[in-house]
């Protein structure tokens, strides 16, 4: 993209697309986006489809109310834009309604992103998402609109090991060792570490889980209760924290997780939100006390 004309030139467009659907993870990689959006697609191919509109609505959002050109390339409102989409589609029928609340949501996500950085004085993550699903999954109550058929790709297995790799799946909505297999292996196109930190993270959200009565034994299996433990870990390592901030951070979400099922709320990653927030805000607290 042009940052003299401030528009986007013709090449840049399908990998800031990309890098929207990387962001979902906070990678700043166009194959990292390409792995997860195959990920997404062996899911379901509308699932994938939902990405790619997703992240090319929050994309045109931005640019249309002048968000930084090179925020915008970088992906940064397209992610959210990303995730509110696919909740749409795995959510709801039918299919038409689906999609016109996927490039609906997609905007408003990308306009409170934009907003986000005018008032927070820490990054918003996945906050626009979450603030925008929350009330799609109410409207669709409200509406009383048909539920979607669940996603999950091709060798699907009930065993609580899988469960492991789902929850990286997870994080976009969707379920299954593939889709898992191939978001994994977007991440290793960023870091290696990052793929031990998010299996770690998922191994110990599936021990609590097992060993804790928190949480409903027989959901395990989809990495519905692992998704935000690997997405913290995952958060931590990619913002410059170490081993033992996972060690903190990964338990903490699944208590906030737990925390906000138990006020009748879906958590999507409001736990990996809040988690991340309060160390951006202790890591601001402590370089101002050293200064």
């Amino acid at each position: 993209m042009s940052a003299e004309s401030g528009v986007p030139e013709s090449g840049d467009l399908p990998r800031g697309i990309l890098r929207g659907i990387a962001q979902v993870y906070l990678q700043d990689n166009v194959v990292t986006g390409l792995l997860f959006l195959v990920g997404l697609l062996v899911a379901g191919p509308v699932v994938g489809l939902a990405a790619l509109l997703g992240s090319a609505v929050g994309l045109a959002t931005a640019l249309s109310v002048r968000a930084p050109v090179e925020r915008v390339a970088r992906g940064f409102y397209g992610f959210n834009s990303t995730l509110v989409a696919v909740g749409a589609v795995v959510s709801f029928r039918p299919l038409w309604l689906a999609l016109v609340a996927a490039v609906v949501a997609a905007a408003v996500a990308a306009l409170l992103t934009r907003v986000a950085d005018f008032f927070l004085r820490v990054p918003p993550y996945t906050a626009p998402f979450v603030f925008t699903y929350w009330p799609l999954l109410h409207l669709g109550v409200f509406g009383d609109w048909s539920s979607a058929p669940s996603f999950g790709g091709p060798l699907d297995l009930d065993a609580d090991v899988w469960g492991v790799f789902g929850s990286e799946a997870a994080v976009f909505l969707v379920s299954g060792l593939l889709p898992g297999l191939f978001i994994l292996a977007g991440l290793a196109a960023s870091r290696w570490r990052l793929v031990g930190g998010a299996l770690a993270a998922s191994v110990v959200g599936l021990l609590v889980v097992e060993l804790v009565p928190l949480f409903p034994a027989d959901e395990i299996a989809t990495g519905a209760y692992g998704f935000n433990a690997a997405l913290v870990a995952v958060g931590m390592l990619s913002t410059g924290r170490g081993w033992r901030s996972c060690l903190l951070a990964v338990p903490a979400a699944l208590l906030i997780q737990a925390a906000v099922e138990a006020v009748g709320l879906v958590p999507a990653t409001f736990p990996f939100v809040l988690v991340m927030w309060t160390a951006d805000l202790w890591r601001a607290r402590g370089a101002k006390d050293a200064a």
